[in-house]
């Protein structure tokens, strides 16, 4: 998996609204497109990171919300449990 350098509007439509739209929702954490390899065919992999926190990744950007928004309710969770 290699970080994909350049515009990322020519790896899917939108793509650089849907970076903003991301960065915005979660702001203190990096998004960026990158492309994986299956064997077959490349895919567009969206990623978020941030320093102290497990990377979250998915091969769409509903997705990696979705996940993004369910590990920070998760860790919400669990901060509250040890306090």
């Amino acid at each position: 998996m290699t970080e994909r350098s350049g515009s990322v509007a020519t790896m899917e439509r939108g793509s650089d609204a849907t970076l903003e739209w991301l960065r915005a929702e979660f702001p203190e954490w990096d998004v960026r497109v990158e492309r994986t390899s299956t064997g077959h065919a490349e895919r567009v992999l969206w990623v978020a990171a941030r320093e102290g926190h497990h990377p979250q990744a998915e091969l769409s950007a509903a997705k990696l919300h979705s996940r993004l928004a369910d590990y920070l309710e998760r860790e919400a969770r669990r901060s509250a449990a040890r306090n």
